[in-house]
């Protein structure tokens, strides 16, 4: 497997810079910050709890609990330990474990409640807003950017799994939270997001279908008038 050309993998030193707009350039174990060592080690955790997977260019690692792959990944389970619990970096093997995009995503908004590194995330998030100041409280300054923040979150869920339902989107945790969706109506947000659905014209009317989505979405109440 190419991992190296292929967009939807990255290692995690490479996405831990990229998360923060950090140069690659001259960067080693020594001389990151502490924002960087930070996202490394949530990466780790994630790969260790198998939340997101992770791999090298041989193989997957961490594939699940027997008694076989706990043999097969003992050196690996050994580093891991050691980095996370000595709070260590290591650039050479931190940049030879490769995560993928649909499922640090999907971590991202189910897990973790972090703002997607910009290399992946939707188009219509641009770094600069994701790192607007304002972006701690997700309260963007203006109605604009809320509506911008929501369409990329759609626009990202839907990429993940099409049959979403508008109706749970908007009353999805991360939509109502990210996306500063509370201070809205849902007719507002489905409004918004209506405008990035690409199966606008396929769905049917009336309440969202009992179906199982491929990701878990946690939803809250609208209670906004």
């Amino acid at each position: 497997m190419h991992l190296d050309d292929n967009p939807d993998y990255m290692t995690i030193w490479k996405l831990a810079h990229n998360w923060v707009n950090a140069d690659l350039k001259g960067s080693d174990e020594n001389t990151i910050s502490f924002e960087i060592k930070n996202y490394i080690h949530r990466l780790l955790e994630a790969s260790y709890k198998r939340d997101i997977s992770v791999r090298t260019h041989q193989r997957r690692i961490f594939i699940d609990e027997s008694y076989i792959s706990l043999i097969i990944d003992l050196t690996h389970t050994i580093k891991f330990m050691f980095y996370l619990r000595g709070n260590k970096i290591n650039k050479i093997y931190f940049d030879s474990l490769y995560v993928k995009r649909n499922e640090v995503l999907n971590w991202c908004i189910n897990i973790a409640y972090l703002d997607f590194p910009p290399c992946w995330a939707p188009k219509q998030l641009t770094h600069g807003q994701a790192a607007n100041k304002d972006s701690k409280n997700y309260r963007p300054s203006d109605e604009n950017e809320d509506r911008i923040r929501c369409q990329a979150i759609a626009s990202t869920l839907w990429e993940l799994d099409p049959a979403i339902h508008p109706q749970h989107i908007v009353t999805s945790k991360i939509m109502q939270r990210f996306g500063n969706g509370k201070q809205y109506n849902e007719d507002t947000l489905k409004s918004w997001i209506a405008e990035v659905d690409s199966l606008k014209k396929q769905r049917k009317r009336g309440p969202p279908p009992k179906i199982e989505y491929r990701i878990q979405l946690e939803l809250v109440p609208q209670v906004k008038d």
